[in-house]
């Protein structure tokens, strides 16, 4: 599965590391940021300032939600030509639980026989930077701040009251160690399936955070059956959409989990 919104590599168009011979091997630099609420101009604001950073061909990726996963993005640096890559964690404060997972993950995709010859390493967490941090936060300081007046109270929108009417609830998770094995783009790919099936109006999508275990993942859960699948590709939820929700049918090897059944044998 491939989201049409993936984020290409970017190098300086003034030839600053444009990716001349001399300079291919050198080092480039992923950038990784953790915001589930990250939205797309955001992204583009975020991947301006990566650009203003760094003279050297990188990229930037989120490590939950849409986009790239790290193992694609890697993979993409080294077809270009990379010798070194560093991950370079960027947010304030970047989550310690990723920070403790980030060297296995790196050193995983290191240990594929293709990837041998690529040196990899991982950046420092953003905020044990000696005066980045404190400088941006002095310099919003001393920005005009934006007055409320005139505002109108309001805690939702219009309409926001009732969930819509659906016959099944498909939580896909798109957590880091789910988003690393391409669940960025299994949410559209289950849409998308379920209206060439007919059952769009039938089914309520929602993207997760981790909702575990993460070793099963792309994780998808399907309620009110209270089943839960393992869904690698675009054939797995296609089997899923017409063989478990059109059809009625059990795909065991695809399920590894149901509600009912863990109630039951407790």
């Amino acid at each position: 599965m491939v989201d049409a919104r993936i984020i290409p590599l970017r190098r300086h168009e003034d030839g600053r590391g444009s990716g001349q011979a001399d300079k291919a091997r050198g080092e480039w630099v992923l950038f990784a940021c953790s915001s589930s609420n990250l939205s797309k101009g955001g992204f583009q604001r975020l991947e301006a300032i990566c650009a203003a950073a760094t003279e050297r061909p990188h990229m930037l990726i989120r490590l939950e939600d849409m986009g790239q996963s790290l193992f694609e993005a890697m993979d993409e640096m080294r077809r270009g030509g990379a010798g070194t890559i560093r991950l370079q964690p960027i947010g304030l404060p970047f989550p310690e639980s990723l920070l403790s997972w980030l060297p296995g993950v790196l050193a995983h995709w290191k240990s594929r026989p293709v990837n041998a010859g690529i040196s990899v390493s991982l950046g420092p967490e953003p905020s044990r930077a000696a005066s980045g941090p404190a400088g941006m936060l002095r310099e919003l300081l001393d920005a005009p701040s934006a007055s409320l007046a005139g505002v109108p109270p309001a805690l939702g929108k219009p309409g926001w009251d009732s969930p819509p009417d659906f016959d099944f609830h498909l939580l896909v998770c798109t957590g880091p160690r789910c988003q690393m094995r391409d669940a960025a783009s299994l949410s559209h790919v289950l849409k998308a399936e379920c209206a060439a099936a007919g059952i769009a109006k039938r089914c309520l999508t929602t993207t997760t955070g981790c909702i575990y275990p993460c070793n099963k993942g792309p994780v998808v859960a399907v309620y009110p059956q209270g089943d839960w699948f393992r869904v690698p590709d675009r054939t797995a939820a296609r089997r899923l959409v017409h063989e478990v929700l059109c059809a009625g049918r059990n795909l065991p090897d695809l399920q590894f989990h149901s509600a009912r059944r863990a109630r039951a044998d407790h």
